[in-house]
């Protein structure tokens, strides 16, 4: 039942959909701490592993360099499975009811984790594919809420807000992650954080609501501005063949991928990168934390900047911030090659610049996924979801044919790394830049014409 809206002068009246973003990147980002966690205490698990076992826990599973790449794989390959499974149910009972059925049985395997870790290998590798499953979600829900809550003219800065949940490590994961590693070991912030996921579960259940009509807080005039961007029918089905064959869906896709790929490098790696410079661990978990406030700030001010710039075209800025978003990280890696490894402060200014630059993206491929597929946002949008898991999937299978920890070749090794995530993102840009449009795909169009047609009556029998 709806409730009954009501008149407000708080200073939020008319910002409802904000407070919708903000929560929802909370929520998304909760979920994802829990499951990216891994990438931060695999590296210190076998010190810890070691004081345990010296304190007489002799039962404590050690893993191997193998293992751990394999259960960072397990979480794309659970992503695989559940993301179809999790779209269809996402839209036919709506994102409240999924999100949060699979975020409030996430932080119960993500407290159960530290169990599992410490048990052997093969309970781990199950709860990192069940973890995956629970987080396939994410991407569709992004897609899903910005074309139910977001004007058109809006979309940078409310893609900003929901796409930028990855940031949410830095807020809450990693200055939580360092501290608690280094003075009580790994183990405590896993209950940490499935106990944070756990409170924003029930906050964004309690305040979400699929539509913005059912929604008590919001006003008339709200709603009108909401209502000048198109809003998906929910009596239309996805047209699939009509998606999977558009080349700029197709260069939406390969941005997203050359993305979240090249971002891998130091979100899951950069651990092993900072102990390679001969950094600590806290001072790895704080220039991480560091990197990303920067980019928390450069997304916001990304996301504004593309909505409020009028003297370029739309595809323009596209481009724009799409090229500044993958090719200009693409240089900031080809510096960190060239800097003497004597100087590790030189590499982080480099990383952290590098980082920060793929906060345009909101102004990039993820605004032009938003303007060409309108109300199949939540799909074109949900699908970046299958590309980043293919992202996890090959990045821990690069790391482990390219870098070998410890070697006398391990300058060379981190180079060749950088250098094919570099190459990477050029190509994906350059595609990008050749097939963007920001006008509606003519699947949109073609859609918008069926609803059109006026409906002929029934004909009837004359007996």
């Amino acid at each position: 039942m709806r409730c009954h809206r009501f008149r407000w002068n708080l200073s939020m009246k008319h910002r409802i959909r904000w407070v919708i973003f903000i929560l929802t990147w909370l929520q998304l980002g909760s979920v994802m701490n829990c499951v990216d966690v891994f990438s931060f205490s695999m590296v210190y698990m076998e010190k810890n592993s070691t004081i345990a076992a010296e304190a007489g826990l002799d039962d404590i599973y050690i893993y191997t360099l193998e293992e751990k790449s394999s259960l960072i794989s397990a979480m794309a390959i659970g992503s695989l499975i559940g993301m179809y499974p999790q779209n269809v149910l996402m839209q036919k009972y709506g994102p409240r009811l999924v999100l949060t059925f699979a975020s409030l049985l996430c932080a119960v395997v993500t407290a159960f984790m530290p169990w599992a870790l410490d048990t052997n290998y093969h309970v781990a590798l199950v709860f990192r594919i069940f973890q995956g499953i629970l987080y396939s979600a994410d991407f569709g829900v992004v897609g899903y809420v910005c074309s139910k809550w977001s004007p058109i003219k809006e979309v940078g800065m409310s893609l900003a807000a929901l796409s930028g949940f990855t940031a949410a490590r830095a807020v809450i994961q990693l200055p939580l992650a360092g501290w608690t590693t280094s003075n009580v070991g790994w183990r405590p912030i896993y209950y940490i954080l499935s106990i944070i996921l756990f409170i924003s579960t029930i906050i964004w259940f309690l305040f979400y609501r699929d539509d913005p009509e059912d929604h008590c807080l919001m006003t008339h005039h709200e709603l009108q501005h909401i209502g000048g961007g198109t809003k998906r029918d929910k009596t239309k089905k996805t047209p699939y063949r009509e998606v999977l064959t558009d080349k700029s869906v197709w260069a939406v896709w390969v941005a997203g991928f050359a993305d979240i790929f090249a971002s891998f490098v130091f979100l899951v790696y950069g651990a092993q990168y900072y102990q390679y410079l001969g950094m600590d661990i806290q001072a790895n978990a704080w220039l991480n934390s560091m990197k990303g406030y920067l980019f928390i700030g450069v997304r916001v001010f990304a996301g504004i900047a593309s909505d409020r710039i009028r003297t370029l075209p739309e595809k323009s800025k596209l481009r724009l911030f799409n090229t500044i978003s993958l090719q200009v990280p693409a240089f900031f890696l080809m510096l960190v090659v060239l800097l003497p490894r004597e100087h590790p402060y030189l590499h982080v200014i480099c990383i952290t610049f590098y980082q920060a630059s793929f906060g345009f993206n909101c102004g990039g491929f993820y605004k032009g996924a938003a303007l060409i597929s309108r109300q199949f946002s939540y799909f074109v949008i949900g699908y970046i979801q299958l590309f980043k898991s293919l992202a996890t999937l090959l990045e821990p299978v690069l790391f482990s044919l390219l870098v070998l920890p410890g070697s006398e070749d391990s300058e060379l090794s981190w180079t060749s790394y950088f250098l094919i995530h570099a190459l990477t993102l050029t190509v994906a840009n350059t595609v990008y830049v050749l097939l963007a449009r920001s006008e509606p795909a003519d699947f949109v169009l073609n859609a918008e014409l069926e609803l059109s047609k006026p409906q002929l009556p029934c004909e009837t029998s004359i007996n």
